[in-house]
């Protein structure tokens, strides 16, 4: 009890300056994880988030990276951490292979699997003039693959493709206690699942909002769900 109640405390006394913000601090995060956590990362960009996470004493973290290219700098930043584990595989609703747009210009991680949309409009110094051929696994397929039976965390940073890709997993999905995931309220790429459906879908596995960093004068920003603790 002790515990929550200074998590509370502290989300409250930042509860202000989270809603001026996309950014969810992970102080705010680590508290509520388990005892050496399984943790996927998916979108990981060049590992950043993950060598964060693996530094969490008896820590396991899955990255995927779909970008040849930034997969391959992914490896070499993380290559001294024993408990990351790199996967050049993009989590999808399917198992097979696709085209991936991919980011250039302003941004190199803005590439996603769906065609881009309004996301032109917002940054127009972000250009998708490339394509390149992936592959593709759903969560639960990997998971099959690799031995991976639970999850504690999922974090994801997938351009809009998030809400297919859980709802074509639901085995790893009801294992996971928290979904850190990015969001939008307008459809910034063709496809995607928008935040208010993605809420729904979370609310009916029985996911809550503990955190909500989406600023009122932004499209879109990060939110974190929890498992409702069912007594």
């Amino acid at each position: 009890m002790k515990i929550r109640s200074l998590i509370k405390k502290f989300f409250e006394s930042s509860k202000s300056a989270i809603e001026e913000t996309w950014v969810i601090e992970k102080s705010i995060i680590l508290p509520l994880l388990p005892p050496n956590p399984i943790i996927i990362d998916c979108g990981a960009h060049i590992g950043t988030d993950a060598v964060e996470f693996a530094k969490i004493e008896g820590s396991i973290i899955y990255v995927f990276e779909q970008i040849k290219e930034i997969y391959n700098q992914l490896v070499e930043n993380t290559k001294s951490f024993k408990n990351i584990h790199s996967f050049n595989i993009a989590l999808s609703d399917f198992d097979g292979n696709a085209e991936m747009y991919v980011s250039s210009g302003y941004s190199d991680g803005s590439s996603s699997l769906l065609k881009p949309k309004k996301h032109l409009e917002d940054h127009p110094d972000v250009f998708f003039d490339n394509k390149e051929l992936v592959k593709c696994r759903t969560l639960d397929s990997w998971a099959n693959e690799n031995g991976v039976t639970k999850v504690d965390m999922l974090w994801l940073d997938m351009q809009g493709a998030e809400q297919q890709m859980l709802a074509a997993s639901e085995k790893i999905l009801g294992t996971a206690s928290l979904i850190h995931t990015e969001v939008s309220k307008h459809e910034s790429y063709e496809g995607a699942g928008l935040y208010h459906t993605l809420k729904s879908f979370l609310f009916s596995k029985n996911f809550k909002v503990f955190v909500e960093a989406v600023p009122s004068w932004n499209y879109g920003g990060n939110v974190l769900f929890q498992k409702i603790e069912i007594e």
